[in-house]
């Protein structure tokens, strides 16, 4: 609102200029100044009585039968303390203009009411105005609340659905007695970290994702010792780019998950991660399980998840592509990170 006041205290010297200039070219500067100050200053009194006091607390809402009482009030005000100050101006401080010389008193009256209806309509517009601005910004701020809730809700969603995939893992390779879990137990200590503390960020480096993704596929490669159908492709040079935290896992994670990739012959998983200027390319392609292929009950929420992120925080920022048959699965992801 100060910034409101500011420019019509701006407009309202301009606009006493502008009359004081008129009238003297028609009188001394004297008699300029004191005709000039009867017409100006009622009409700033109105403005700002109407702007700072009968807006803000009679017209926040619908116009109410009040604050038109109160108007018209003021406009009676108006024109009975300064109907009789213009006749008497005329007397004592004439203007040389023949149409308003000699003029009937109720010419007078109907020209003091005239002039005091343009401050009221426009203090009550510019009150309508930042109503609407505060009202628009309020708005905004509930919405970014909104979305950064949502986008908390979604990484709880991750983080468990994450956590449970990889401890199944984990299981396999103690059920077999592998030497390698102990490996793996480590890798997801460290997984583990980055989804307590750097997840909660509301971006981290690529570089850091990028290690995720990498101790993630580690995970899974200690399962199998023959790792021919997978092929990987990540960048080495990532810049100083920051990205929302676990974006992309959940996309390698169901590519792992559903692509029945212990079948050397059908099952693969090839995915590359680039940069190409400020955008951030990620394409996959995976095979499907068959039908007959049992798979666990805990799905769908990895691509949903990443839709709705991608929705939050890179709106009009991304475009995503997938492409499915019954025997692969394609996806196609470009991400504005400038």
């Amino acid at each position: 609102m100060k910034r409101y006041v500011q420019y019509s205290l701006l407009a309202w010297v301009f606009f006493a200029g502008v009359i004081l200039w008129l009238i003297t070219g028609l009188s001394d500067f004297n008699t300029a100044s004191i005709r000039t100050s009867s017409f100006v200053v009622p009409q700033i009194i109105l403005f700002y009585l109407n702007l700072n006091w009968l807006g803000p607390r009679f017209n926040s809402g619908p116009i109410k039968a009040n604050y038109l009482i109160i108007l018209l009030a003021l406009i009676a005000i108006h024109v009975l303390c300064f109907a009789p100050l213009d006749m008497w101006l005329d007397e004592y401080y004439p203007i040389d203009i023949r149409s308003i010389q000699d003029r009937p008193t109720i010419f007078i009256i109907f020209g003091r009411f005239m002039s005091s209806i343009p401050p009221l309509i426009i203090s009550a517009l510019i009150w309508k105005s930042y109503l609407l601005q505060k009202q628009s910004e309020e708005s905004l701020e509930l919405k970014n609340k909104m979305l950064h809730a949502e986008t908390k809700a979604l990484k709880a969603q991750i983080n468990p659905h994450f956590l449970f995939n990889s401890l199944n893992n984990i299981y396999s390779l103690t059920q077999m007695k592998s030497d390698k879990a102990g490996d793996a137990i480590l890798s997801l200590s460290e997984m583990l970290r980055f989804v307590t503390y750097e997840s909660q960020k509301d971006f981290v480096s690529l570089d850091d994702e990028v290690q995720q993704i990498e101790n993630f596929i580690s995970l899974q490669k200690l399962k199998d010792d023959d790792q021919s159908n997978i092929r990987i492709g990540l960048p080495e040079d990532r810049g100083q780019y920051k990205i929302a935290p676990m974006l992309l896992l959940p996309l390698i994670e169901n590519a792992f998950k559903h692509s029945n990739i212990e079948n050397k012959e059908e099952g693969y998983i090839a995915f590359e991660m680039r940069l190409e200027k400020n955008e951030l390319v990620f394409e996959l392609k995976n095979s499907r399980a068959c039908a007959t292929v049992k798979k666990d009950n805990v799905g769908g929420v990895g691509l949903e998840n990443v839709k709705k992120r991608l929705a939050l925080i890179y709106p009009e920022k991304h475009t995503l592509g997938v492409n499915e048959t019954p025997s692969a699965y394609e996806l196609n992801l470009r991400i504005n990170l400038d």
